[in-house]
Formats: C-alpha cells, structure tokens, sequence
C-alpha cells in the first residue's frame, strides 16, 4: 500500500468490509469497463462515500466522483475525509462567485482547485470531487498549468530576481511581510512567499543563487516552524484569457475531464439531479451573460469559459463507471440505465437522543452478528460516549460521517454521535486564511498617532529619526508636545512609550515638556484606581465569605446533555465552563463574568450552568436587555432541554398580562425551572421558591437602580454574568483576584471572513445582493437607523424587490405588531427584514447571510463591527455591504472606521486592532464612568499598568523595582535599512527589545531576528548586545552604565562590601578596575568580543553576591527639549 494511503485502521477495516458485499464483484467489473455503465439503486447515507473510498482504493485508480451541487458536495467531502483519508481525497469545490459575476472569487477556493489539479498533474491518485457547477467551468489546461508551477529543492541553483518575476507573473503581490495566500516579501538573501494551497508559508534562504534552505513558518508570529527539502509553487489565479491560445496553438483552457487520466473512473451521485444541474447552469450562464454584455460588450462568450451541457452529458455517458442512483428513478433515467443493480442498504434508527434506546438497539445488532460502528466528530464526543454507554460491544472512532447506514450484506451498521443526539452537525470550513493583521502591524504607530510617555504625557509620534549622539548613530521616536516641543526617545527606552489608546474620536489633551500637569494627572488617577481596586477586592472578599450552595459533580444527564451539543468546543469554551462548574461546586456564591463575542458560545455555558442547578432542585433567572433576545433565548433552552423535565418559561412584554400572572404563580410555586426575561424580571411580583443561579447578559446595559435591585437579589445565590462587548485580555490579567472572569476569544473553527463592501446606494447593486441571498433560500438584513423614514425605505425595497417579501421594525412599534415582525422572520416567512439598531446584539439566525447598512458613515466602528457580527454564521459565506452617501463627501473619521472594517475582514488577529474601541468601551462599561474618565486621560495601556501595580501592592504581590541602568555608549546601535526595510517592523522589534526583562526574551527574539532578515549586522548586534548588558545591569545594582569602544564602566547604585568585593573578584577570571570617589564602580577592559564576554561575566558576578535594594526609577531625561 502507498505510504500516503496510511489511515485510521477503523476507515480501512470498513472498506474492508464492503468488498464482503455479494455485489462487490459486479461493482468492480462496472468500474474497470469491463461491463456497461451500471445504475446502482439503494444506497444510502454515507455508504455512497463509502463504496466510492472502497473503489478508488481496490483499483488503485483515480476516480471522479460528481455530486450535484454545493451541499452534496460539503456531505460528501466530510465523508470521503474519513472514509477514504485526506491524502487521497482531491478536493475541487466550486466558485462562490456566480457566472460573469463582478465579485471575485475566495481565494481559498481557488486555491484548493489549482492543488487538487497540480495533484493530478502529479500523476497522483484519489478521489476527485466535483460539482456540476465544477465541471461546467473551464479551468487551465494541463500543459498550461504544468508549465506555470515553480518546483523548488534545497541546493538548487535560482536565481532570486528571476524567482521574483515568475511569482509576479503568477499573480503574487509583493508586501513588507508575508501574512496571507497569494503574496511574498524580500529581505536581502530571504524570500518568504505565501503559495497557493499550502498551509503555511515558505521562507526560502539564498546563498548567492543557491537555496540553501527552505522552512515553513508562521504567518502570525513569523517564526520558522520546519525544514522543507522541496516545494512547488501553484499560480495564484486560476483565471486566464479565455480567447488566448499556447505558442503552438493549443487553448489555455480546457474541461476539467481533460486533467483525469485515461482509465479514470466516473462515479455519479443521483445522475437525474447532476444532468438537471448542467441544463439549469446553462441557463444561468446565458443570463448572467447578456447581463454583464450590457457594461462589458467585449466579454468572452459562454462557450469560451463554459461548457455545454449536452456536451457534457454525452461524455459522461460514455465513461466507464456506475451512477448512484436517486430514490425516485423517473422513466427518462431508466431508460439510459437498461443495467440496474439493487444493494440493500437502510438509514441508520433513530435513537432520539435516548441511551436506553441505542444500548438496546446495539445489544440487537451484536445478536444478529452485525458489527456496530459510532463515529463521533471528536475525542470529546467519544470519550463522553464510551463513558455513558458502557460495554456494548459496539467500535467507536473519531470520524465525520454526514449520515449513518445499514448494510446487511456487509454485516455493517455505522450510526453517527450527531444522529443519535439528533443534533445539527455544523461542517467545518477549509478556507485558508487570507486577510488580517500581522504582529508587526499590531503594535505600529503611524506619524500622526497620539502616545503616551510615562514620564512626559500625551504627545503625537512624529516617526522614526536616526540621530548622531556621541558620535555614533541611533535610532530615536520623535514626539511633538503642546507649544512646539519636542522629544527625542532612544530606542533603547521605548518600553516607556505606549500608543495613545482611547474610544474612537476621542482626541486627548497635548501635554507641555517640564510641566506639571501631567505629573498631577497621573498623581489623581493612581489614587482613584487604588481606590477602586480596595472597593473591588474587598467586595470579592466579603461574597467569598458568604455561605453559598456547593453543587454536586456532573451527573449522568448533564453528560447526556453536554454530548448533544451540536458543535466542537473550543479550547476558551471548555475552559470557561470548567472554571464555572468549579465556582458552583464551591461553597460559596459564584459571582463570575463570562466574556466572548456573539457566536463564540456564551449562552451554551450559561445552558450548562443552568442544568446543573437545575438538577438540584434550585431555580434559575436569566436576565437579558431586550425582549427579542428574551424570546430567542427561550426557544434556544426550550430545544437545548426538550428531552429533560426541565420548564422554561419567558416573561417580557411579548406576552399578555394573563399568561405573565400565571408564569409568576407557577414560579413561587416551583412549578418554572428556568425563567427568562427583560429587566421586568426585577420587579416587585416575582418571587421564587428557591433562587439558585442568576445569568445576566449584557449587564452594563441596564440602569443603576436596576443593578441595585440585582445586588439585593443575588446577594447569596450563583450569579453568572455574559457580555459580548470584548475586554482585553491584559485587563482581565490585570483584574485578576479583584473579579473572577473567563475570556473566549477562540472564534469556533468553521467560522469564516464575511465579504465586505463599502459602497454608494445603488438600486442595481442592493437588488443583486438581496436576490444572490434569498435565491440560495438566505435572508438579509438591511439596517436603516432613523425610525421616521424606515417606513419608505422599505417600501422603497419592496417596489426594488416585488418577488421578495419585505417587513419594517423598530422599538418604537406597538409590542404586538413587533412581536408578529420578528416571528415572522424568525419563522422564515420575511425575507428582508428593514430595521433599526435593533438587531445589533444578540440575534442569533444561520439562515441570514447578507446584511446591508444604510447610511454606514454615521455609525461607530463598534456598531459597525457588532452589525457584521449578525452575518456569517452558517455554512454559505456571507456579505456585508456598508452603503454611505459619497465617499467623496465622508468626514476624515468616517472613511478612517469605514476603511477599517472594510481591510479587516478576517477573523483572529486583524479583528484586534478594529476592536481597540469596543475594548476600551468594554473596560468603561466593567469599571464603571470615572474609571472610564481616566482610561481616556492615561491611555488604555497607561492605565492598565497602573492598575496592574494597584492590585499587586493590595494583594501583598509587589515586585521588587529593579530599575535598569542609565546608557551611554559610542557604539552604533540599530537595525540598518536594508536590513529591516519596513519602519512598521522596524518600530515593533526596537519595542519588544526594549520590553524584554529577561535574557532568554533578549535571545528569543536574536533568534527571530536572525530567522526572518538573516545574520545580525554590526550595529544591530551592537543594539542586541547593549540590550543583554542593561538587563543584566538592572539585576546587579548598576545604576549608570557606559560602554565605549575599549572600555565598560558600571557605576553602582551603591558601594559594595568587603565581603561582596572579594566574592566579585574571586568569581572573575580576568582583572577588573574600581571606580572611586563621588561614585563607587566597577571597570573592565578589552576589545571587540572580548569586552562583551567581560561585561557579561562581571554583571553576571554582581548579580550573584551582592542584594539589590528596592529604589524607584530615575526619571528620564530627554534627548532634546525645545525644537
């Protein structure tokens, strides 16, 4: 067996199986050609997958396997991962973009597509999967595409420039740095390149025009992660001149037919539903043709990108093969199929979420001789499995399986976790990522932004400057303060420095060099944060000493219900549950904050709370802000409990003042398990029987006399709080002991980039975008914010729209009309519901996949960001179009939030710098306003740090101040132009430098340094090696140090011992000079290497036999005053 064949030996027992069918023979022989093209009827579920993995692998042959469209191929793709392995499954999903549509394609599915066919080229075999949609469009022909791939190998002789040109011409674009698919970067004889249907990154090392190494790396942090020995680099774009032809003739387009080998194998996937397909593509093509012919006159014809479908269907039906015959076989396809063959194969029972019912139905299956297989979509799922079913005989694996099946010819039942829970399974997406911020990026100023110096204030960065100081060179960051000044901060102590952080368009006050001012705010703010931090921690101290209800361990339900989560936990999720579940098995009140975007799974952890208290005879309250989030978080408990005794009941103003009585008296009865509600929750009426737990969502979002009634309430009982508002994870660190908190930042794993668009209102763009969405059985929110005119916009839309159904809401509106608006499109009878804000937390709805915001330009980044949030969360990929007036006339701030959310359009790291807002808003809103006051007075980063000291001193945690030496050398020191051409990166390494305490930081990122620009030249290892000596310094006393070109000189903090300066000089293997007088030092001498090892080795001394008293850092003296 080929090694790139090796697999899960339960995936290769299986296919094992299948060859003990009684039809395997005649399958086989259909396969070959060495009978008729066979109809196969019966089949069901995965088994389809099954057999073609089975196939493909017995006749080691390529096989193409041909579903009708998207979702069928999303099924089959899951199933062929595990049935046939990832290395043998050739991946060749169809465009997202429709025909002669103006938007681009994702380039991570064009990616896939140009790997599954260089595979191909390859001369590798598998199972190459594809749509109708797929087949239909032309790709690169083989020879085109052969002579388009680079092959790269270590020792190879390349020459760089040339290397350059050919990934031009193949469609990369040349940045500072390597982040996403399709580009490339140069830094002397490095050249890091982002290829096409790879998942990382290559870094290709030159020693003149030999490649002298090829690693892969990490795009986030830009470390090398592997050796490579050889590489192929595909083209970026698949799309070529349709009309252009090869130097002999040949067209550079071909069917994608023509890239199969000649005894490749033609397997269809309900030929009645593929043949349809092809004809109603053809006509798709033709529309969006003459369509796009009106702006574009000179566009290519169909028949140059497209196939016809007759054609197609003529050769398919001549290929040797089977067809997977429909459960309906209609006359028409009888007739092509006079050769029919029957398998008996049956779904798998439905267990409905009982484990009673699949023990018993296991027990079955083991009797009659039947191998019983549960694949599950993880380990997590596995391992809750085995522990609640025990020893049934049955073979569990991690495998994805969209449906079980039968097949009683095999003996083989295989059941799946997701059908026994009869949950959704969500599929996981394979895009690669293609967009976001880089480390670098994260920490860049740009010339105009506002900074903070610690000792200096708020001034605005001017940009990077290389100075002569002492006849040598350095780099500084240049400031402007108020009244002109300026000043000057070597790099050497840019760790005092941090990006003016603050809510968006809020511009700080200037501060003036040598006033007081600063000094006073400072003073002001250190006193009202260790004032709140005492409050804050005093009030965690005195709820721990409350007694509290200490719930029990997880029970067998709640791992039955925990297994019947429809989705992967991610790594923050599990975390936080763990953390929850460990504050309510304590004996005392929990009072915890659940942090996490809208979609990252909150309300599952809450769900799970909730269970548990539940399952002990308490109560639980949520509390929510609104009544639409009241109503879709009843429906959510109602499905997530409806196998379990539990009552759910809602209570907000949705529902008549009759059924609201009747709830409450239910409730003090004990008859409601779990009620929801607004903020009517607080009133005077409800009354429990025994309160238990307290969920609160959004807790910033409700008034102070409403926050009082919750003290009073919750004073003894579990209280849970959510917020989907981000706190920056260094708050929450710096918090920490002051307010239990768990942070999920770790999007889920399927969740991919929304499309995004800034456009001007254009009827024919909002009529195509609606269309696109509601022709996939989508729907769209359109969001126009002024209450007075929402009325004509929708009518407007519905004179745009007469085939699409169209409904207006607000929170203005009469409850009852609201209520009916929102069910109806809750309920998939709206297809575009026109609303205000109203929808910008909380909502939760797969099926809306296209949003459109009127008047974009008057809202802030948060709103903007929080409006995208609603879309993207199924399996279809999702647009986002943010309509503004001109963008001509857009205010300076307009364009700059515009032009955010439209760059940052991934997920993870690039979401980071367009949430700085909402984080700060965040804090605010957790600190409460004059905290907030003073985040905006400081910085946010300032403040953290302070609050960080605050915290510590309280707990008794104070680090000892070891303050590091003042510098001043003759050397040159810092990263040369041509070595770190990029000022951004340039500024990000020069802070992290200066940030490192340690020496194994100063070493980690020498290492980095050297592993993405190559060996250190002399001055950035002068910079690296005067790094290594200040944080030595800092450790060992030394208060001034000067190091010159023969000679170091380390004035101390203090005079040593006689004890400490015979230890000193005992330790050294080389004499050393003191320094008297005024000032008590130590002085060494030497050159070059020798002086460095010296001053190290001494340092390192000091360090060991002398104790460093505590003393506060000397104010910094700037380089340059007044300009």
């Amino acid at each position: 067996m080929p090694e790139t064949y090796l697999r899960d030996p339960l995936a290769d027992s299986l296919r094992e199986r299948v060859a003990t069918l009684p039809e395997a023979e005649t399958l086989l022989a259909a396969a070959r050609g060495a009978s008729p093209r066979l109809g196969v009827r019966g089949l069901t579920g995965s088994a389809r997958a099954l057999l073609v993995a089975w196939l493909q692998r017995a006749l080691d042959r390529t096989v193409l396997y041909l579903v009708p469209h998207g979702e069928a191929f999303e099924e089959a793709r899951d199933d062929l991962e595990y049935f046939a392995g990832p290395q043998a499954l050739l991946p060749f999903p169809e465009p997202d973009a429709l025909p002669y549509d103006s938007q681009i394609a994702h380039p991570g599915i064009t990616a896939q597509r140009l790997e599954s066919l260089a595979r191909l080229a390859r001369g590798e075999k598998g199972v190459l999967l594809a749509t109708a949609r797929g087949l239909t469009q032309k790709v690169p022909a083989p020879g085109r595409l052969a002579s388009a791939l680079v092959h790269l190998r270590v020792g190879a002789d390349v020459d760089p420039h040339q290397l350059i040109e050919r990934l031009v011409a193949l469609g990369y674009e040349r940045l500072p740095e390597v982040e996403s698919v399709g580009q490339f970067a140069r830094r002397g004889g490095i050249l890091d390149v982002y290829p096409v249907g790879l998942a990382d990154p290559l870094r290709i090392e030159f020693d003149d025009r030999t490649i002298a190494s090829l690693r892969r790396f990490d795009s986030g942090t830009q470390r090398s992660l592997e050796q490579l020995t050889d590489a192929t680099l595909l083209p970026r774009e698949e799309a070529l001149d349709p009309s252009a032809t090869h130097d002999d003739g040949t067209p550079l387009l071909s069917a994608l037919l023509e890239h199969l080998p000649a005894d490749a194998i033609v397997i269809t996937d309900d030929p009645g539903k593929l043949r349809a397909r092809l004809y109603e593509l053809e006509e798709l093509i033709a529309h969006g043709f003459e369509e796009a012919k009106r702006d574009f006159p000179t566009l290519a014809p169909p028949r140059e990108r497209f196939l016809a479908a007759s054609a197609l269907d003529e050769v398919l039906g001549s290929r040797a093969g089977l067809d997977w015959m429909g459960a309906i076989v209609e006359s028409g396809e009888a007739a092509r199929h006079p050769h029919l063959l029957f398998i008996d194969s049956r779904p798998a029972e439905p267990m409905q979420r009982s484990i009673e019912r699949l023990q018993s139905h296991l027990a079955e299956l083991g009797a009659t001789g039947m191998r019983a297989v549960i694949l599950c979509d993880n380990t997590g799922q596995r391992d809750r499995l085995v522990e609640l079913l025990g020893e049934t005989g049955a073979t569990l694996g991690v495998g994805i399986a969209s449906a079980g099946f039968t097949l009683p010819g095999a003996r083989l039942a295989v059941l799946t976790d997701h059908e026994i829970f009869s949950r959704y399974r969500r599929r996981r997406r394979r895009l690669k990522k293609t967009g976001g911020l880089s480390m670098s990026e994260l920490s860049a100023l740009k010339v105009g932004d506002f900074v903070v110096h610690e000792d200096h204030g708020v001034g605005t960065y001017r940009g990077l400057r290389r100075l002569t100081l002492n006849g040598q060179e350095t780099d500084c960051i240049e400031i402007s303060y108020a009244s002109s000044d300026k000043l000057f901060v070597p790099v050497q102590q840019l760790a005092l420095v941090s990006r003016y952080a603050a809510e968006e368009g809020a511009r700080p006050v200037l501060h003036r060099l040598g006033s007081t001012t600063w000094q006073k705010t400072k003073a002001r703010a250190r006193k009202a944060i260790q004032d709140m931090a005492e409050g804050l921690l005093k009030a965690y101290a005195a709820r721990a000493s409350l007694p509290g209800h200490a719930f029990g361990p997880d029970s067998v339900w709640q791992r039955e219900m925990e297994a019947a989560f429809p989705y992967e936990e991610t790594p923050d999720q599990l975390r936080a549950i763990e953390e929850v579940k460990a504050d309510m098995e304590a004996p005392r009140p929990m009072d915890r904050l659940i942090c996490g975007d809208v979609g990252y799974g909150k309300t599952e952890v809450a769900m799970r709370a909730a269970f548990k208290a539940v399952q002990e005879g308490y109560q639980v309250a949520v509390l929510v802000p609104t009544t639409i989030l009241a109503e879709q978080h009843g429906v959510t408990f109602h499905e997530r409990f409806a196998d379990y005794p539990v009552k759910v009941e809602v209570l907000s103003r949705f529902r008549t003042a009759k059924e609201q009585k009747d709830a409450l008296a239910r409730l003090v009865r004990g008859e409601v398990d779990i009620i929801i509600g607004t903020h009517r929750l607080l009133s005077k009426d409800v009354l429990f029987k025994r309160l238990g737990l307290v969920v609160i969502d959004e807790e910033h979002r409700f008034g102070v006399a409403q926050k009082e009634k919750l003290r009073q309430i919750t004073r003894t009982c579990d209280v849970l709080a959510m917020t989907a508002t981000p706190i920056p994870r260094t708050l929450n660190l710096s918090l920490a002991g002051a307010r239990d908190m768990s942070v999920i930042e770790t999007p889920p794993r399927d969740r991919l980039p929304v499309h995004t668009e800034i456009v001007e209102w254009d009827d024919e763009l909002v009529t195509d975008a609606v269309l696109r969405e509601v022709d996939r059985g989508g729907q769209v929110f359109f969001v126009h914010n002024r209450v007075e005119t929402i009325q004509n916009v929708s009518l407007r839309l519905q004179k745009l729209l007469p085939q699409v159904r169209v409904s207006a809401a607000h929170g203005q509106m009469v409850e009852h009309a609201l209520e009916r608006v929102m069910m109806e499109f809750l309920e998939r009878r709206v297809d575009v519901l026109v609303s205000t804000m109203i929808i910008e937390s909380g909502i939760d709805m797969p099926s809306v996949n296209t949003l459109i915001v009127d008047r974009a330009d008057t809202l802030g980044l948060a709103q903007l960001y929080q409006l995208r949030g609603r879309v993207g969360r199924s399996s279809l990929r999702a647009h986002a179009y943010f309509l503004v007036p001109s963008r001509r006339v857009l205010t300076e701030e307009a364009e700059k939030r515009l032009r955010v959310i439209e760059e940052f359009d991934e997920l993870g790291v690039g979401f980071k710098i367009a949430l700085k807002d909402m984080e700060i808003r965040g804090a605010g809103n957790l600190l409460g306003p004059e905290q907030h006051g003073f985040i905006l007075g400081l910085g946010f980063d300032l403040y953290v740090k302070l609050l960080e000291e605050a915290v510590a001193e309280l707990k008794g945690e104070a680090a000892e101040v070891k303050p590091e030496p003042r510098l001043l050398t003759d050397w040159s020191a810092y990263l040369p132009d041509d070595y770190v051409p990029d000022e951004h990166e340039k500024l990000a390494l020069y802070r992290r430098l200066a940030d490192a305490r340690d020496l194994a930081t100063v070493d980690d990122i020498t290492l980095e340094m050297m592993d993405r620009f190559g060996q250190l030249p002399p001055p950035s290892v002068a910079l690296v090696e005067l790094r290594r000596l200040r944080v030595l310094g800092g450790a060992s006393g030394v208060e001034n140090l000067r190091v010159f070109q023969d000679v170091v000189e380390m004035i101390l903090r203090r005079p040593l011992r006689p004890d400490e300066i015979r230890a000193v000089v005992g330790s050294l293997t080389f004499q050393i000079e003191f320094v008297t007088g005024r000032e008590f030092g130590l002085r060494v001498r030497g050159e070059g290497l020798t002086l460095l090892n010296r001053s190290r080795e001494l340092l390192q001394a000091l360090e060991a036999c002398t104790t460093v008293s505590p003393t506060p850092t000397p104010t910094p003296v700037p380089v340059s005053g007044k300009g």
